[in-house]
Protein backbone atom coordinates (compact mmCIF):
# COMPACT_ATOMS: atom_id res chain seq x y z
CA UNK A 1 0.00 0.00 0.00
CA UNK A 2 2.81 2.21 1.02
CA UNK A 3 4.19 2.32 -2.26
CA UNK A 4 0.30 3.20 -3.90
CA UNK A 5 0.26 5.99 -1.70
CA UNK A 6 4.05 6.86 -3.02
CA UNK A 7 3.06 6.17 -6.84
CA UNK A 8 -0.29 8.57 -6.41
CA UNK A 9 1.42 11.40 -5.08
CA UNK A 10 4.67 11.27 -7.67
CA UNK A 11 1.94 11.75 -10.28
CA UNK A 12 0.35 14.25 -8.91
CA UNK A 13 3.94 16.06 -8.16
CA UNK A 14 5.33 15.37 -11.64
CA UNK A 15 2.34 17.00 -12.91
CA UNK A 16 3.19 20.62 -10.86
CA UNK A 17 6.84 20.14 -11.53
CA UNK A 18 5.82 19.81 -15.33
CA UNK A 19 3.30 22.35 -15.61
CA UNK A 20 4.20 24.93 -12.95
CA UNK A 21 5.93 28.48 -14.75
CA UNK A 22 9.36 28.03 -13.74
CA UNK A 23 10.83 30.81 -11.23
CA UNK A 24 7.07 30.69 -10.08
CA UNK A 25 8.10 29.31 -6.49
CA UNK A 26 9.50 30.79 -3.78
CA UNK A 27 13.67 32.45 -4.53
CA UNK A 28 13.14 29.50 -7.45
CA UNK A 29 14.50 31.66 -9.63
CA UNK A 30 17.83 32.45 -7.25
CA UNK A 31 18.22 28.58 -6.39
CA UNK A 32 18.57 27.83 -10.39
CA UNK A 33 21.24 30.87 -10.38
CA UNK A 34 22.74 28.78 -8.18
CA UNK A 35 23.12 25.53 -10.36
CA UNK A 36 23.79 27.41 -13.54
CA UNK A 37 26.51 29.43 -12.00
CA UNK A 38 28.50 26.49 -10.88
CA UNK A 39 28.02 25.05 -14.50
CA UNK A 40 29.73 27.82 -16.07
CA UNK A 41 32.09 29.14 -13.26
CA UNK A 42 33.19 26.17 -11.15
CA UNK A 43 33.48 27.76 -8.48
CA UNK A 44 31.25 28.57 -5.25
CA UNK A 45 29.42 31.76 -5.16
CA UNK A 46 30.47 34.97 -3.02
CA UNK A 47 28.45 37.73 -1.54
CA UNK A 48 29.23 40.90 -1.43
CA UNK A 49 27.25 44.29 0.11
CA UNK A 50 25.58 46.66 -2.22
CA UNK A 51 26.79 48.87 -4.10
CA UNK A 52 28.75 45.53 -5.26
CA UNK A 53 26.76 42.93 -6.62
CA UNK A 54 26.64 39.15 -5.61
CA UNK A 55 27.69 36.03 -7.64
CA UNK A 56 23.71 34.58 -6.52
CA UNK A 57 22.00 37.19 -5.24
CA UNK A 58 19.65 36.29 -2.29
CA UNK A 59 20.29 32.33 -2.01
CA UNK A 60 24.84 33.01 -2.18
CA UNK A 61 24.40 32.07 1.35
CA UNK A 62 23.19 28.70 0.61
CA UNK A 63 25.59 25.27 1.47
CA UNK A 64 25.88 23.79 -1.73
CA UNK A 65 25.26 20.50 -2.05
CA UNK A 66 22.06 19.92 -3.39
CA UNK A 67 23.12 22.56 -6.10
CA UNK A 68 26.35 20.78 -6.69
CA UNK A 69 24.29 17.47 -6.92
CA UNK A 70 22.03 18.89 -9.41
CA UNK A 71 25.01 20.37 -11.51
CA UNK A 72 26.92 16.99 -11.99
CA UNK A 73 23.68 15.75 -13.52
CA UNK A 74 22.37 18.77 -15.61
CA UNK A 75 25.74 20.19 -16.87
CA UNK A 76 25.47 18.83 -20.34
CA UNK A 77 21.70 20.58 -20.71
CA UNK A 78 23.18 24.36 -20.06
CA UNK A 79 23.66 27.00 -22.91
CA UNK A 80 26.90 28.20 -23.21
CA UNK A 81 26.08 31.41 -24.59
CA UNK A 82 25.15 34.37 -22.28
CA UNK A 83 22.42 33.72 -20.16
CA UNK A 84 19.54 36.17 -20.03
CA UNK A 85 17.65 35.86 -16.74
CA UNK A 86 13.45 36.00 -16.97
CA UNK A 87 12.28 39.59 -16.42
CA UNK A 88 10.32 40.71 -13.41
CA UNK A 89 6.40 41.12 -14.00
CA UNK A 90 5.74 44.80 -13.70
CA UNK A 91 2.31 43.70 -12.79
CA UNK A 92 3.35 41.47 -9.86
CA UNK A 93 1.10 41.85 -6.77
CA UNK A 94 3.91 42.60 -4.57
CA UNK A 95 5.18 45.23 -6.86
CA UNK A 96 1.58 46.47 -6.52
CA UNK A 97 -0.38 45.37 -9.57
CA UNK A 98 -2.83 42.27 -9.68
CA UNK A 99 -0.99 39.92 -11.06
CA UNK A 100 0.12 36.47 -9.31
CA UNK A 101 2.87 35.91 -10.87
CA UNK A 102 6.25 37.13 -10.25
CA UNK A 103 8.11 36.79 -13.86
CA UNK A 104 7.49 37.49 -17.12
CA UNK A 105 7.23 33.58 -18.97
CA UNK A 106 8.52 34.21 -22.58
CA UNK A 107 8.80 31.72 -25.80
CA UNK A 108 11.94 29.84 -24.81
CA UNK A 109 10.28 28.75 -21.83
CA UNK A 110 7.88 26.49 -23.74
CA UNK A 111 7.54 23.24 -25.33
CA UNK A 112 9.34 21.46 -26.42
CA UNK A 113 12.33 22.36 -23.53
CA UNK A 114 15.75 22.84 -24.70
CA UNK A 115 19.22 23.84 -23.01
CA UNK A 116 19.27 25.30 -19.80
CA UNK A 117 15.26 25.43 -19.48
CA UNK A 118 15.29 21.75 -19.90
CA UNK A 119 18.00 21.53 -17.88
CA UNK A 120 15.67 23.58 -14.86
CA UNK A 121 12.77 20.91 -15.40
CA UNK A 122 15.21 17.85 -14.64
CA UNK A 123 16.35 19.48 -11.47
CA UNK A 124 12.78 20.04 -10.28
CA UNK A 125 12.37 16.31 -11.15
CA UNK A 126 15.42 15.27 -8.96
CA UNK A 127 14.20 17.54 -6.61
CA UNK A 128 10.97 15.33 -6.30
CA UNK A 129 12.92 12.26 -5.73
CA UNK A 130 14.34 13.29 -3.13
CA UNK A 131 11.11 14.14 -1.44
CA UNK A 132 9.86 10.72 -2.69
CA UNK A 133 13.12 9.18 -0.54
CA UNK A 134 12.21 11.22 2.40
CA UNK A 135 9.02 9.87 2.30
CA UNK A 136 9.88 6.44 2.50
CA UNK A 137 12.39 6.99 5.03
CA UNK A 138 9.62 8.47 7.14
CA UNK A 139 7.51 5.45 6.81
CA UNK A 140 10.27 3.32 8.02
CA UNK A 141 10.41 5.27 11.21
CA UNK A 142 7.15 5.47 11.58
CA UNK A 143 7.37 1.40 11.24
CA UNK A 144 10.03 1.01 14.01
CA UNK A 145 7.23 2.95 16.49
CA UNK A 146 3.77 2.03 15.40
CA UNK A 147 1.78 -0.34 13.42
CA UNK A 148 1.75 -0.21 9.73
CA UNK A 149 -1.13 1.66 9.25
CA UNK A 150 -0.51 4.63 11.79
CA UNK A 151 3.08 4.71 9.73
CA UNK A 152 0.82 4.81 6.42
CA UNK A 153 -0.85 7.48 7.90
CA UNK A 154 1.94 9.69 8.79
CA UNK A 155 2.94 9.07 5.27
CA UNK A 156 -0.18 10.45 4.23
CA UNK A 157 -0.30 13.33 6.31
CA UNK A 158 2.22 14.59 4.43
CA UNK A 159 1.14 13.09 0.64
CA UNK A 160 -2.03 15.17 1.45
CA UNK A 161 -0.85 18.59 1.32
CA UNK A 162 -0.37 19.86 -2.16
CA UNK A 163 2.48 22.47 -0.75
CA UNK A 164 4.95 19.27 -0.76
CA UNK A 165 4.51 18.87 -4.51
CA UNK A 166 4.68 22.54 -4.64
CA UNK A 167 7.88 22.99 -2.99
CA UNK A 168 9.31 19.42 -3.98
CA UNK A 169 8.37 20.23 -7.49
CA UNK A 170 10.90 23.30 -7.49
CA UNK A 171 14.53 24.01 -7.64
CA UNK A 172 15.73 24.58 -4.35
CA UNK A 173 17.79 22.99 -1.28
CA UNK A 174 14.52 21.93 0.38
CA UNK A 175 14.18 18.96 -1.50
CA UNK A 176 17.73 17.41 -0.85
CA UNK A 177 17.61 18.78 3.14
CA UNK A 178 13.81 16.93 3.67
CA UNK A 179 15.21 13.38 2.69
CA UNK A 180 17.89 14.06 5.01
CA UNK A 181 15.80 15.14 7.82
CA UNK A 182 13.89 12.09 7.27
CA UNK A 183 17.37 9.96 7.28
CA UNK A 184 18.36 11.37 10.50
CA UNK A 185 14.95 10.94 11.92
CA UNK A 186 15.16 7.45 11.27
CA UNK A 187 19.00 6.72 12.00
CA UNK A 188 17.73 8.59 15.73
CA UNK A 189 14.94 6.41 16.82
CA UNK A 190 16.91 2.91 15.60
CA UNK A 191 20.46 3.90 16.21
CA UNK A 192 21.74 2.13 19.61
CA UNK A 193 25.38 1.36 18.28
CA UNK A 194 28.77 3.42 17.66
CA UNK A 195 27.93 1.97 14.12
CA UNK A 196 23.96 3.94 14.29
CA UNK A 197 26.25 7.06 15.78
CA UNK A 198 28.54 7.19 12.71
CA UNK A 199 25.81 7.25 10.43
CA UNK A 200 23.44 9.87 11.77
CA UNK A 201 27.30 12.02 12.21
CA UNK A 202 27.11 11.82 8.69
CA UNK A 203 23.97 12.44 7.77
CA UNK A 204 23.58 15.44 9.85
CA UNK A 205 26.75 16.55 8.09
CA UNK A 206 25.34 16.38 4.93
CA UNK A 207 22.48 18.40 5.65
CA UNK A 208 24.47 21.24 7.27
CA UNK A 209 26.20 22.02 4.17
CA UNK A 210 22.32 21.67 2.12
CA UNK A 211 20.72 24.16 4.78
CA UNK A 212 21.82 26.02 7.42
CA UNK A 213 18.69 24.87 9.24
CA UNK A 214 20.20 21.64 9.56
CA UNK A 215 21.45 23.00 12.92
CA UNK A 216 18.74 21.78 14.36
CA UNK A 217 19.51 18.34 13.57
CA UNK A 218 22.24 18.42 15.93
CA UNK A 219 20.80 17.53 19.29
CA UNK A 220 19.79 14.14 17.67
CA UNK A 221 22.83 12.78 18.39
CA UNK A 222 22.25 13.02 22.01
CA UNK A 223 19.43 9.95 21.89
CA UNK A 224 21.79 7.21 20.18
CA UNK A 225 24.54 8.33 22.36
CA UNK A 226 22.97 8.09 25.43
CA UNK A 227 21.60 4.61 24.82
CA UNK A 228 25.24 3.54 24.08
CA UNK A 229 27.16 1.71 27.12
CA UNK A 230 29.39 1.82 28.47
CA UNK A 231 30.24 5.75 29.27
CA UNK A 232 33.28 4.94 27.63
CA UNK A 233 31.99 3.91 24.43
CA UNK A 234 29.61 6.81 24.71
CA UNK A 235 32.70 9.58 24.67
CA UNK A 236 34.13 7.23 21.67
CA UNK A 237 30.62 7.81 19.66
CA UNK A 238 31.04 11.79 20.69
CA UNK A 239 34.45 12.15 19.59
CA UNK A 240 33.46 10.29 16.48
CA UNK A 241 31.20 12.22 15.52
CA UNK A 242 32.85 15.30 16.02
CA UNK A 243 35.44 14.83 13.62
CA UNK A 244 32.78 13.48 11.15
CA UNK A 245 30.81 16.77 11.45
CA UNK A 246 33.58 19.71 11.11
CA UNK A 247 35.09 16.62 8.46
CA UNK A 248 32.77 16.52 6.22
CA UNK A 249 30.89 20.56 7.23
CA UNK A 250 33.50 22.14 9.17
CA UNK A 251 34.85 23.59 5.57
CA UNK A 252 31.96 25.15 4.57
CA UNK A 253 31.57 26.99 8.02
CA UNK A 254 35.61 28.02 8.17
CA UNK A 255 35.07 29.61 4.86
CA UNK A 256 32.18 31.80 6.21
CA UNK A 257 33.89 32.82 8.84
CA UNK A 258 37.30 33.73 6.73
CA UNK A 259 35.15 35.31 3.74
CA UNK A 260 32.29 37.13 6.13
CA UNK A 261 33.44 36.61 9.69
CA UNK A 262 30.04 34.96 10.53
CA UNK A 263 30.00 31.39 10.26
CA UNK A 264 26.48 31.16 8.33
CA UNK A 265 27.70 33.70 5.55
CA UNK A 266 24.37 35.49 7.08
CA UNK A 267 24.83 38.90 7.78
CA UNK A 268 24.59 40.33 4.55
CA UNK A 269 21.55 38.17 4.12
CA UNK A 270 20.20 39.86 7.04
CA UNK A 271 20.88 43.08 5.93
CA UNK A 272 17.69 42.97 3.43
CA UNK A 273 15.38 42.23 6.47
CA UNK A 274 17.11 44.51 9.09
CA UNK A 275 13.70 46.47 9.56
CA UNK A 276 11.20 43.92 9.47
CA UNK A 277 10.78 43.32 13.28
CA UNK A 278 8.10 41.38 14.95
CA UNK A 279 5.98 42.34 18.62
CA UNK A 280 6.11 39.05 20.30
CA UNK A 281 4.51 40.65 23.23
CA UNK A 282 0.85 40.56 21.09
CA UNK A 283 -1.46 38.10 20.54
CA UNK A 284 -2.06 39.37 16.60
CA UNK A 285 1.75 38.28 16.26
CA UNK A 286 1.17 34.70 16.94
CA UNK A 287 -2.29 34.73 15.73
CA UNK A 288 -0.37 35.77 12.34
CA UNK A 289 2.10 33.34 12.52
CA UNK A 290 -0.60 30.25 13.17
CA UNK A 291 -1.87 31.45 9.93
CA UNK A 292 0.85 31.73 7.53
CA UNK A 293 2.15 28.18 8.93
CA UNK A 294 -1.22 26.70 8.50
CA UNK A 295 -1.28 27.93 4.95
CA UNK A 296 2.08 27.76 4.38
CA UNK A 297 2.01 23.84 5.20
CA UNK A 298 -0.94 22.88 3.35
CA UNK A 299 -1.07 25.10 0.14
CA UNK A 300 0.30 28.26 -0.48
CA UNK A 301 1.74 28.83 -4.34
CA UNK A 302 3.47 30.99 -6.66
CA UNK A 303 5.79 33.86 -4.57
CA UNK A 304 3.72 33.35 -1.88
CA UNK A 305 0.85 35.10 -3.89
CA UNK A 306 -2.04 32.25 -4.24
CA UNK A 307 -3.80 30.86 -1.84
CA UNK A 308 -5.67 27.35 -1.79
CA UNK A 309 -9.71 28.14 -1.44
CA UNK A 310 -11.01 28.68 2.25
CA UNK A 311 -12.44 25.31 2.60
CA UNK A 312 -9.16 23.43 2.12
CA UNK A 313 -7.63 25.27 4.80
CA UNK A 314 -10.89 24.52 6.84
CA UNK A 315 -10.47 20.55 6.30
CA UNK A 316 -6.57 20.66 6.61
CA UNK A 317 -6.52 22.91 9.63
CA UNK A 318 -9.09 21.10 11.33
CA UNK A 319 -7.09 17.66 10.78
CA UNK A 320 -3.67 19.27 12.39
CA UNK A 321 -5.31 20.81 15.50
CA UNK A 322 -6.95 17.32 15.98
CA UNK A 323 -3.35 15.61 15.92
CA UNK A 324 -1.75 18.26 17.80
CA UNK A 325 -4.57 17.73 20.16
CA UNK A 326 -4.33 14.18 20.57
CA UNK A 327 -0.44 14.70 21.60
CA UNK A 328 -1.49 16.73 24.03
CA UNK A 329 -4.00 14.43 25.16
CA UNK A 330 -1.32 11.33 25.17
CA UNK A 331 1.06 13.79 27.13
CA UNK A 332 -2.06 14.35 29.54
CA UNK A 333 -2.88 10.54 30.13
CA UNK A 334 0.17 8.24 29.36
CA UNK A 335 2.86 10.72 30.35
CA UNK A 336 4.77 7.59 32.14
CA UNK A 337 4.35 4.87 29.36
CA UNK A 338 5.72 7.02 26.45
CA UNK A 339 8.73 5.29 24.82
CA UNK A 340 11.78 7.12 25.07
CA UNK A 341 12.10 7.11 20.90
CA UNK A 342 8.99 9.25 20.75
CA UNK A 343 10.46 11.91 22.97
CA UNK A 344 13.39 12.16 20.76
CA UNK A 345 10.53 13.07 18.27
CA UNK A 346 8.94 15.65 20.51
CA UNK A 347 12.35 17.30 21.11
CA UNK A 348 13.28 17.81 17.43
CA UNK A 349 10.27 19.68 16.65
CA UNK A 350 10.77 21.73 19.92
CA UNK A 351 14.31 22.95 18.50
CA UNK A 352 12.98 23.83 14.88
CA UNK A 353 10.01 25.79 16.76
CA UNK A 354 12.45 27.82 18.73
CA UNK A 355 14.81 28.28 15.94
CA UNK A 356 11.80 29.13 13.73
CA UNK A 357 10.69 32.20 16.34
CA UNK A 358 14.01 33.22 16.60
CA UNK A 359 14.51 32.93 13.08
CA UNK A 360 11.55 35.08 12.54
CA UNK A 361 12.91 37.80 14.98
CA UNK A 362 15.18 38.35 12.60
CA UNK A 363 13.84 38.50 9.22
CA UNK A 364 10.55 39.25 10.15
CA UNK A 365 6.99 37.81 9.33
CA UNK A 366 8.61 36.49 5.56
CA UNK A 367 9.72 33.35 8.46
CA UNK A 368 6.39 31.87 9.33
CA UNK A 369 6.75 29.23 6.08
CA UNK A 370 6.40 25.48 6.98
CA UNK A 371 9.40 25.15 4.64
CA UNK A 372 11.95 26.94 6.87
CA UNK A 373 11.09 24.30 9.45
CA UNK A 374 12.08 20.97 7.13
CA UNK A 375 13.71 19.49 9.66
CA UNK A 376 11.02 19.07 11.83
CA UNK A 377 8.51 18.09 9.12
CA UNK A 378 9.18 13.90 9.29
CA UNK A 379 8.72 13.96 13.59
CA UNK A 380 5.81 16.51 12.98
CA UNK A 381 3.76 13.96 10.74
CA UNK A 382 4.70 11.07 12.94
CA UNK A 383 3.55 12.80 15.66
CA UNK A 384 0.60 13.84 14.01
CA UNK A 385 -0.69 10.64 13.11
CA UNK A 386 0.18 9.19 16.31
CA UNK A 387 -1.80 11.73 18.15
CA UNK A 388 -4.73 10.31 16.15
CA UNK A 389 -4.31 6.96 16.15
CA UNK A 390 -3.43 6.90 20.71
CA UNK A 391 -4.45 10.70 21.75
CA UNK A 392 -8.24 10.34 20.08
CA UNK A 393 -7.86 6.18 19.77
CA UNK A 394 -9.39 6.53 16.27
CA UNK A 395 -9.10 3.37 14.87
CA UNK A 396 -8.33 3.21 10.91
CA UNK A 397 -7.57 0.57 8.50
CA UNK A 398 -5.10 0.66 5.34
CA UNK A 399 -8.58 0.98 3.83
CA UNK A 400 -9.24 4.09 4.95
CA UNK A 401 -6.74 5.70 4.66
CA UNK A 402 -6.10 4.80 1.26
CA UNK A 403 -9.86 6.25 0.37
CA UNK A 404 -8.10 9.46 2.71
CA UNK A 405 -5.34 9.71 0.46
CA UNK A 406 -7.21 9.56 -2.85
CA UNK A 407 -9.90 12.25 -2.17
CA UNK A 408 -6.94 14.48 -0.92
CA UNK A 409 -4.88 14.22 -4.26
CA UNK A 410 -8.24 14.55 -5.96
CA UNK A 411 -8.65 17.75 -4.30
CA UNK A 412 -5.15 18.58 -4.65
CA UNK A 413 -5.24 18.53 -8.64
CA UNK A 414 -8.69 20.68 -8.31
CA UNK A 415 -7.14 22.96 -6.50
CA UNK A 416 -3.56 23.48 -9.05
CA UNK A 417 -5.67 22.99 -12.27
CA UNK A 418 -8.49 25.10 -11.58
CA UNK A 419 -7.85 27.65 -8.44
CA UNK A 420 -3.51 28.03 -9.45
CA UNK A 421 -2.65 27.42 -13.12
CA UNK A 422 -5.15 29.84 -14.35
CA UNK A 423 -3.61 32.46 -12.32
CA UNK A 424 -0.41 31.85 -14.50
CA UNK A 425 -1.13 32.34 -17.90
CA UNK A 426 1.52 32.93 -21.13
CA UNK A 427 2.61 35.83 -21.31
CA UNK A 428 4.11 35.10 -24.96
CA UNK A 429 2.41 33.09 -27.79
CA UNK A 430 3.71 29.40 -28.69
CA UNK A 431 6.32 29.34 -31.19
CA UNK A 432 3.31 27.46 -33.55
CA UNK A 433 1.43 30.66 -33.47
CA UNK A 434 3.56 33.14 -34.65
CA UNK A 435 5.67 30.48 -37.36
CA UNK A 436 3.30 31.91 -40.11
CA UNK A 437 4.98 34.45 -42.24
CA UNK A 438 3.85 37.68 -43.41
CA UNK A 439 4.10 39.09 -47.15
CA UNK A 440 6.83 41.28 -47.35
CA UNK A 441 9.93 39.68 -45.93
CA UNK A 442 12.27 42.12 -44.07
CA UNK A 443 16.13 42.70 -43.00
CA UNK A 444 15.39 45.04 -39.89
CA UNK A 445 17.04 44.39 -36.99
CA UNK A 446 16.11 47.65 -34.58
CA UNK A 447 17.78 48.76 -31.38
CA UNK A 448 19.57 51.24 -29.07
CA UNK A 449 22.14 53.58 -30.90
CA UNK A 450 25.11 52.04 -28.75
CA UNK A 451 23.73 48.47 -28.33
CA UNK A 452 23.93 44.85 -29.74
CA UNK A 453 21.30 42.54 -30.41
CA UNK A 454 17.64 44.36 -30.38
CA UNK A 455 14.55 43.49 -31.43
CA UNK A 456 14.02 42.02 -35.43
CA UNK A 457 10.74 43.34 -37.91
CA UNK A 458 11.22 39.55 -39.82
CA UNK A 459 8.58 40.39 -41.99
CA UNK A 460 5.14 42.59 -42.20
CA UNK A 461 1.66 42.56 -44.37
CA UNK A 462 -0.09 45.89 -45.67
CA UNK A 463 -3.50 45.85 -45.80
CA UNK A 464 -5.73 48.66 -47.86
CA UNK A 465 -5.51 50.88 -50.35
CA UNK A 466 -2.34 53.76 -50.22
CA UNK A 467 -4.83 56.12 -51.49
CA UNK A 468 -6.62 59.44 -49.91
CA UNK A 469 -8.50 58.75 -47.08
CA UNK A 470 -7.65 54.89 -46.34
CA UNK A 471 -7.52 53.15 -43.76
CA UNK A 472 -3.85 50.88 -43.82
CA UNK A 473 -3.49 48.50 -41.45
CA UNK A 474 0.10 47.30 -41.15
CA UNK A 475 0.87 43.64 -39.31
CA UNK A 476 4.12 42.80 -38.59
CA UNK A 477 6.54 40.04 -36.93
CA UNK A 478 8.64 40.78 -34.73
CA UNK A 479 11.07 38.61 -32.52
CA UNK A 480 13.66 39.63 -29.87
CA UNK A 481 17.88 39.06 -30.25
CA UNK A 482 18.12 40.10 -26.90
CA UNK A 483 16.64 42.14 -24.06
CA UNK A 484 16.03 45.58 -25.29
CA UNK A 485 17.02 48.17 -22.55
CA UNK A 486 14.60 50.51 -23.59
CA UNK A 487 10.54 49.94 -23.84
CA UNK A 488 9.71 50.42 -27.25
CA UNK A 489 6.67 51.71 -29.36
CA UNK A 490 6.41 52.12 -33.11
CA UNK A 491 6.02 54.85 -35.13
CA UNK A 492 4.39 55.46 -38.22
CA UNK A 493 4.93 58.76 -40.04
CA UNK A 494 4.19 59.27 -43.83
CA UNK A 495 6.22 61.92 -45.34
CA UNK A 496 6.92 63.56 -48.98
CA UNK A 497 9.62 64.06 -51.05
CA UNK A 498 10.30 67.63 -48.95
CA UNK A 499 10.83 65.43 -45.49
CA UNK A 500 7.22 67.72 -44.78
CA UNK A 501 5.44 65.40 -42.47
CA UNK A 502 1.99 64.42 -42.78
CA UNK A 503 1.54 61.49 -40.57
CA UNK A 504 2.45 61.16 -37.24
CA UNK A 505 1.62 58.25 -34.95
CA UNK A 506 2.86 56.34 -32.02
CA UNK A 507 1.49 53.26 -31.07
CA UNK A 508 2.11 50.67 -28.38
CA UNK A 509 4.29 47.36 -30.03
CA UNK A 510 2.71 44.83 -27.44
CA UNK A 511 0.38 46.43 -25.40
CA UNK A 512 0.55 43.50 -23.02
CA UNK A 513 4.47 43.45 -22.39
CA UNK A 514 6.90 45.78 -22.74
CA UNK A 515 10.07 45.50 -24.44
CA UNK A 516 12.40 45.31 -21.48
CA UNK A 517 10.40 42.28 -20.72
CA UNK A 518 10.96 40.46 -23.76
CA UNK A 519 13.72 37.87 -23.61
CA UNK A 520 15.42 36.59 -26.39
CA UNK A 521 13.13 34.04 -28.60
CA UNK A 522 10.27 35.67 -28.19
CA UNK A 523 7.98 36.70 -31.26
CA UNK A 524 4.96 38.60 -31.46
CA UNK A 525 2.45 39.50 -34.36
CA UNK A 526 1.47 43.32 -33.57
CA UNK A 527 -1.34 45.55 -35.28
CA UNK A 528 -1.13 49.01 -36.40
CA UNK A 529 -3.47 51.22 -38.01
CA UNK A 530 -3.83 54.60 -39.74
CA UNK A 531 -5.30 57.20 -42.18
CA UNK A 532 -3.65 58.38 -45.29
CA UNK A 533 -5.12 61.88 -44.98
CA UNK A 534 -7.97 62.78 -47.50
CA UNK A 535 -6.34 66.00 -48.31
CA UNK A 536 -3.32 64.44 -49.32
CA UNK A 537 -1.87 66.57 -52.45
CA UNK A 538 -0.12 64.65 -55.46
CA UNK A 539 2.98 63.41 -55.02
CA UNK A 540 5.40 61.19 -54.19
CA UNK A 541 5.47 59.84 -50.36
CA UNK A 542 7.32 56.94 -47.96
CA UNK A 543 5.62 55.49 -44.99
CA UNK A 544 8.39 55.36 -42.59
CA UNK A 545 8.07 52.33 -39.68
CA UNK A 546 10.39 51.45 -37.11
CA UNK A 547 10.76 51.72 -33.00
CA UNK A 548 10.92 54.81 -31.25
CA UNK A 549 11.14 55.53 -27.51
CA UNK A 550 8.11 56.93 -26.05
CA UNK A 551 9.96 59.04 -23.06
CA UNK A 552 12.54 60.37 -24.97
CA UNK A 553 11.44 60.27 -28.80
CA UNK A 554 14.75 58.84 -29.55
CA UNK A 555 14.16 56.20 -32.75
CA UNK A 556 15.95 52.67 -32.58
CA UNK A 557 18.72 52.35 -35.03
CA UNK A 558 17.89 50.14 -37.91
CA UNK A 559 20.39 47.13 -38.79
CA UNK A 560 20.82 44.60 -41.14
CA UNK A 561 22.05 41.04 -39.62
CA UNK A 562 25.16 41.78 -40.59
CA UNK A 563 25.19 44.89 -38.23
CA UNK A 564 25.15 47.08 -41.30
CA UNK A 565 23.78 50.28 -40.18
CA UNK A 566 20.08 50.76 -42.67
CA UNK A 567 18.73 54.45 -41.13
CA UNK A 568 16.28 53.89 -38.47
CA UNK A 569 12.99 52.66 -40.37
CA UNK A 570 11.39 50.87 -42.67
CA UNK A 571 10.65 52.83 -45.79
CA UNK A 572 7.15 52.18 -48.27
CA UNK A 573 7.11 54.09 -50.89
CA UNK A 574 3.65 55.20 -52.70
CA UNK A 575 2.29 57.99 -55.10
CA UNK A 576 -0.72 59.70 -54.75
CA UNK A 577 -2.13 61.13 -58.51
CA UNK A 578 -4.84 63.47 -58.50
Amino acid sequence: MMRFVLALWCVGAVCVALTNPLGEAPDEQAHFDYVRFLVHTHRLPVQCASPCISDVPGEGHQPPLAYVLAALVTWPLFDTGEWVPQALNPHFIWQGGTDAQALIHGTREQWPWQGTFLAWRLIRLISLLWVMLGLWLIWLSARTLTPPVVALGAVAVLAASPQLAFIGGSVSNDGLLFALAAAATYLMITATALRGVVWLSIVIALALITKQSAIVLLPMLIWPLWRIHPFTQRLKGAAIASILLVGIAGWWYGRNLLWYGDIFGFTLFRQTYQNMTLDFTTLATWQSAWQQLMRSAWGVYGWMSITAPSWWYLITTTISIIGICGVGIVLMTQLRHIPARWWGLAFVVTITSVWLVMFAATVGAVAWQTRLAIPAIPACAILVAGGLQYGFRITYTTRHVLIAVVCMALCQQWIWWYAVLPRFPLHMPAPALTAQALATPTEAVFAAPTAGGGIALLDYTLTGTLAPASTIDVTARWQALSRAPVAWSVFIWIVNEQKVVFVQQTQPLFPMIPTTAWSPGDRVYSTHQFVIPADLPAGNYVIQFGLVDPLTDTRAHRRSYAEKLMGDSVRIPFTIVR
